[in-house]
This record gives C-alpha cells, sequence and structure tokens, in this order.
C-alpha cells in the first residue's frame, strides 16, 4: 500500500507539471487552432529564468514570478512578431514556424548556458512527511496544489470574465464576434499571456520538483503536451488539466509496475490510444460542426 501511494503521488505531481504547460497549449489552440510548438522553448525560457533569479535571490517566489513574466512576454513577442502575420496561412505554415521557434530557443538557451543540465535545488517547503505509511517530500504535494489552483484560476477567468467569455465567443466564431463588438486581437494578446506564463509556471515547478534544468528538456514536452490536449479534449481547460493527471498517473504507475516491458512514453500513447477509441474527441472535447 504504501509503495501504490507512493507511486499515485508521483503521478500526481508529474501529472501536474504536464498539466501546467498544456492549459497553454489549449488557451491557445482553441482560439487560433495552432499548435503551438514554440509553447515547449517558452517553458525551457521560463526554466532558466527561475534559475537565475533564484541564484541572485534565493527566493523561490520571485523566481516563480520572473519565470511567469517572462514567459508571458515571450508568448506575447512569438504571437505579434510570428503568429499575427501569418494568420491568413494554411494551417500548417504557422506550425512550420512554430517548430522552427522551437528549435531556435532551445539552441539559443544551450549557447547561453551550456549544453548540459544544471542543478536547480529550491528550499521551499521540502520535508519528509508520513502519509498512510508512506514517506512522501512535501514538494510533490506543493507541486500538485500550486497547477490545480492555477488551473481553477484560469478556468474561472476563461469562464467567468467578460474577457474570458468573449474569448470562448471567438474562439467559436470569430467573425460574428467581431461584429458584436468583441477585439479579437486583445482576445488572443490574453489567451497567449495568460498560456505562456503557465509554461512558464510549469518550467519552475519541473525545476524545483527534479532539482535539475536542462535547455532540451522541452523536447519531450512538445509531443507529451499535444498527447494531454487531445486527451483532455481540444480547448478545453479543465480537460487539459484532467488529461495531463491522467497521463502523469498512468505513466508512473504503469512504469512502477511494468519497468521493463516498455519505455515510460509508450504507456503515454497507449493511455492515448485507448481513451480516443471510447471518446474520439477527448474526455472534454465535442465535435465540431461543419
Amino acid at each position: 500500500m504504501a509503495e501504490i501511494i507512493l507511486q499515485v503521488v508521483d503521478g500526481l505531481a508529474i501529472g501536474s507539471i504536464y498539466a501546467g504547460i498544456a492549459l497553454g497549449l489549449t488557451l491557445v489552440y482553441g482560439l487560433l487552432r495552432i499548435l503551438h510548438i514554440a509553447h515547449a522553448g517558452v517553458y525551457v525560457v521560463g526554466a532558466y529564468t527561475a534559475y537565475m533569479v533564484y541564484s541572485a535571490t534565493g527566493s523561490p517566489l520571485a523566481s516563480m514570478a520572473a519565470a511567469m513574466a517572462s514567459s508571458a512576454l515571450l508568448g506575447f513577442l512569438i504571437n505579434r512578431l510570428f503568429y499575427k502575420p501569418l494568420l491568413d496561412q494554411p494551417r500548417y505554415v504557422p506550425l512550420m514556424v512554430s517548430i522552427a521557434l522551437f528549435i531556435v530557443m532551445e539552441e539559443l538557451v544551450a549557447n547561453v548556458f551550456g549544453h548540459y543540465p544544471k542543478g536547480f535545488h529550491v528550499e521551499f517547503l521540502s520535508r519528509d512527511i508520513s502519509l498512510a505509511g508512506a514517506t512522501v517530500n512535501t514538494r510533490k504535494i506543493v507541486v500538485f496544489v500550486i497547477v490545480l489552483a492555477a488551473t481553477l484560476l484560469t478556468w474561472a477567468l476563461t469562464t467567468k470574465t467578460r474577457l474570458g467569455v468573449a474569448s470562448q465567443a471567438a474562439a467559436q466564431d470569430a467573425e460574428t464576434a467581431m461584429t458584436l463588438g468583441v477585439r479579437i486581437p486583445l482576445i488572443i494578446d490574453f489567451n497567449f499571456l495568460l498560456g505562456s506564463a503557465l509554461a512558464g509556471l510549469a518550467g519552475f515547478l519541473y525545476g524545483y520538483y527534479y532539482g535539475v534544468i536542462s535547455p532540451f528538456m522541452g523536447g519531450v514536452v512538445a509531443y507529451k503536451g499535444l498527447v494531454v490536449i487531445v486527451l483532455g479534449g481540444f480547448g478545453s481547460v479543465m480537460g487539459a488539466y484532467l488529461g495531463g493527471i491522467i497521463l502523469g498517473l498512468v505513466e508512473q504507475v504503469m512504469t512502477a509496475l511494468y519497468p521493463h516491458v516498455l519505455p515510460r512514453e509508450a504507456y503515454a500513447f497507449i493511455a492515448l490510444i485507448a481513451l480516443l477509441l471510447f471518446r474520439p474527441y477527448g474526455i472534454f472535447g465535442r465535435r465540431e460542426m461543419a
């Protein structure tokens, strides 16, 4: 029982990081229908910003805030400089640009900070506690709680505020929303700022949880983030969160039970295939009308 609890807690923490990344992806896709691969690069930049600020100040909160702020600014600039001029192009054009941006950001971070991982040991609410006979480090619970709070705040912003409702209207029918007075450029900026800030938060939490960051840590989440938003349903905030949690639990538990049968990533795609057989549009996804 203690081992099961350990694996579940680890799965919840890892799944929360996946969810934090996927939240930003689903906000952008829901509005622009763009697979924002460069989001993984924003996540990496957020992690390294957190590393620099923590090294200079020793403050976890300042580190987290800096990661979110720098990532939000970077996401805003990516939208204004690269996506906005391409919105009238076929969807594969911004996708290719997004992939190129991700590669460039990875290489820039590697050239500035070095190609090897760096230790990022954040001393914040980290101690061992006993949970039903299992010894659990509180940093795992902190990661879960922070992402859950961020998800609920994102859900509230996108469903309970005028800007959020306008964003939903623009996602469903941009032309009609525009005729009703919705300022589409403002909505797009809002989604990029919010989604990119969440990527920065996830970058900070990755370093906080694992104690290490790498210039190439975005490679895995670039495709796992897509798996998560497919699991949850494209454009759904709560779906992205639940998809991340499911993916983290499946990976952690199955890897613990069958460590030598399949690699960790294989279990993620098995879970994706199994769910899509029964829910082709994801957990909270809906069929899009032609």
